[in-house]
């Protein structure tokens, strides 16, 4: 169909009026006519592939893009990200889910930098501070914690030692 529609235009007529003689010369096998099919048909086939190409790399992307929306923490950043961009030493104590570990790599920093880094570790939810006190159920922390949400105060590296 392609090669009709392709010999229509080089002669300017009309695509039906190429059919008849499309095929008495595809049956006559004429060397110049096949050669020139089969170019167009190879050129259409390369044409195919490049597009299948470029629509699995839009469709990965899509899918790349759905998983990285879904990971996304209550602060709306990404926990890969951001557990890239920590230091080695807190990588470390999120890998070994160490908080003891932690606390002790959070009070040899900078105040501004570990409380930057805890900031981040909260809104990808890495860390949640009070440590899921109100899904265990204990009513004490879950009070502390709405008194603090509520107050306005931002969670800081210091809410790590209220960590059970």
């Amino acid at each position: 169909m392609q090669f009709i529609l392709e010999l229509s235009k080089s002669l300017k007529v009309d695509p039906r009026a190429c059919i008849k003689a499309f095929f008495t010369r595809i049956k006559q096998a004429e060397k110049q006519y096949l050669d020139a099919f089969n170019d167009e048909l190879e050129s259409f086939k390369q044409r195919v592939r490049e597009r299948a190409e470029i629509r699995l790399e839009t469709a990965r992307k899509e899918v790349e893009e759905e998983e990285r929306q879904a990971r996304l923490g209550p602060g709306g950043l990404d926990p890969i990200e951001v557990m890239e961009s920590l230091p080695k030493e807190m990588q470390a104590c999120f890998e070994s889910k160490d908080i003891g570990m932690l606390q002790e790599v959070v009070a040899k920093m900078d105040p501004k930098d570990a409380e930057y880094h805890i900031k981040r570790c909260i809104d990808s939810g890495m860390w949640v501070p009070g440590g899921g006190a109100e899904q265990e159920g204990d009513p004490e922390n879950s009070e502390e914690q709405e008194e603090g949400a509520a107050g306005g105060s931002e969670p800081t590296y210091s809410t790590l030692e209220n960590v059970d």
